[in-house]
């Protein structure tokens, strides 16, 4: 299965994405965004994510993603301007962490890495919206170590070239 792991440097703005069942990219230059823009479409409904905060060094908040990426940007949430918001369900809340340190032992995508933070993918700033590979055993273990609800949700569509959804953006616009 795919894993995208999302880094954020401050616990608030994970606050924040976890109370508006939101997420996104902080907004970059342009060039970065043209090429965050072309991995975010492969990023596709059910797919599984992870938030891991650089400034603590913590993992938290496993979530589904129920809507793809939208292309725009959103500064209504974050202090931030942010970019390619898309909705998720949270599967755990941002109180439930987990350090990297710990983690290395626990989860087996980390613990053959030297230096996870440059090895995993999503830690770092160039491979947003880049999934790593996963076994359900290891997300199940995720789950065990910080989630607060059963993963009930599909397995993460086929990238379609047509899929007819819902935006993030028109979802948050619609919850107002």
């Amino acid at each position: 299965m795919n894993l995208y792991i999302f880094s954020c440097e401050y616990l608030r703005n994970i606050e924040i994405g976890y109370t508006n069942k939101l997420w996104a990219v902080s907004a970059l230059d342009d060039k970065t965004s043209r090429q965050r823009w072309g991995k975010a479409q492969l990023m596709t409904r059910y797919s599984r994510g992870l938030i891991y905060s650089s400034t603590d060094k913590t993992f938290t908040m496993p979530f589904v993603t129920v809507s793809k990426p939208d292309d725009c940007t959103i500064d209504c949430i974050w202090d931030q301007k942010w970019e390619f918001p898309f909705a998720i369900h949270p599967l755990g809340t941002p109180d439930r962490l987990i350090s990297l340190e710990v983690a290395k032992h626990s989860w087996p995508m980390l613990s053959t890495r030297l230096n996870p933070t440059h090895a995993v993918n999503g830690i770092n700033g160039y491979t947003i919206f880049v999934a790593n590979e996963i076994e359900q055993s290891q997300w199940n273990q995720i789950l065990d170590d910080l989630g607060d609800e059963i993963d009930s949700f599909p397995q993460q569509e086929e990238r379609r070239k047509t899929t007819l959804h819902r935006t993030a953006r028109q979802q948050f616009l619609d919850s107002l």
